[in-house]
């Protein structure tokens, strides 16, 4: 009997299979999740878990040196008015905001103007041109959350690790340092950053407009489906590049500090070997790793505190 190609194949196959040695089918499992380490605990949202390091911080909320009343004289909020008409106005004792309500060219501006101050429309009223620091005045400083991520790179494909908050609670600034020991972990951080952070409308960061805010939301994006903004997002970067950038060697955050605010920071790890420690870590749990890198994170966040109240009085 002539044997068809396929049938062939499938004897040669059989035979192979007979020749074969028989190997243990073996699983190997990661070292357990490290826990304990730096005062921190296990916690659970939802389904998923995380790790937290928190701390209550001797550090006292700077004053907002901004004025929520300014912006009702501020007549360059308004659409269709420049430095120029707003001093021709100025002049002719419009000074107020309200007072141009009923003008035929400015007044629906004007009304725009109020209504999104009466609604604390930050974002609004930054895009006309109001400054973060008036901003800053239409809030509480229980609405404020300082932010800094750690991140395995610079593109949201990659995962985030840790995820840094200052913020109030129970009436004192508290460190929150959410951290995710392996990557299945990274859910949880974001679920709990979506709790906090929600719940509080003005972010303050460190280049957080360009890189922390649109990383966070990726990931959001990627896990939950969702994302997140705030109506009011300081970041410091900017306002040091304005008034720092051609006194200092470059505008890091540790340049800032070390300049600006007299303080140095010895050994501190270098940000390019963050994601290594990091992938180090997840493979052997060992919390030695990492300790540098909570304490950097530490730092930077309560710089961020230090660099507001500062800031505002330039």
């Amino acid at each position: 009997m002539v044997l068809s190609l396929g049938d062939r194949l499938r004897q040669h196959q059989e035979a192979m299979d007979r020749q074969a040695p028989a190997y243990e089918v073996r699983t190997v499992s990661g070292p357990q999740l490290a826990s304990g380490f730096l005062g921190g605990t296990v916690k659970e949202n939802g389904c998923a878990s995380y790790y937290l390091i928190e701390e209550e911080l001797s550090l006292d909320f700077p004053p907002l040196a901004g004025d929520a009343r300014r912006l009702e004289r501020q007549l360059q909020l308004i659409t269709g008015i420049g430095p120029k008409t707003a001093q021709r106005l100025e002049q002719a004792g419009v000074v107020w905001v309200a007072e141009l309500l009923d003008h035929s060219r400015f007044g629906e501006g004007a009304a725009q103007v109020l209504q999104a101050i009466e609604a604390r429309d930050a974002g609004r009223l930054s895009h006309w041109g109001a400054s973060d620091w008036d901003l800053a005045r239409l809030f509480d400083p229980e609405d404020f959350v300082f932010l800094d991520l750690e991140t395995t790179g610079l593109c949201f494909t990659q995962p985030l690790f840790l995820i840094g908050l200052i913020y109030f609670r129970e009436g004192r600034l508290c460190l929150r340092q959410l951290l995710a020991r392996s990557f299945e972990e990274e859910i949880g951080v974001l679920r709990e950053a979506v709790e906090i952070l929600g719940q509080r409308p003005v972010w303050v960061s460190y280049n957080g407009r360009t890189f922390d805010e649109p990383f966070l939301n990726g990931r959001l994006c990627y896990h939950l489906g969702e994302s997140l903004a705030p109506e009011l997002h300081i970041d410091l970067l900017r306002h040091v590049r304005r008034y720092y950038r051609d006194l200092l060697p470059d505008c890091r955050l540790t340049t800032v500090e070390t300049y600006i605010l007299d303080a140095y920071r010895s050994g501190d790890v270098p940000g390019y070997m963050i994601p290594q420690l990091y992938y180090q870590f997840v493979w052997y749990q060992e919390p030695s790793l990492l300790e540098a890198v909570l304490l950097h994170n530490a730092r930077d966040l309560q710089t961020l505190v230090q660099l507001l109240g500062m800031l505002q009085g330039l």
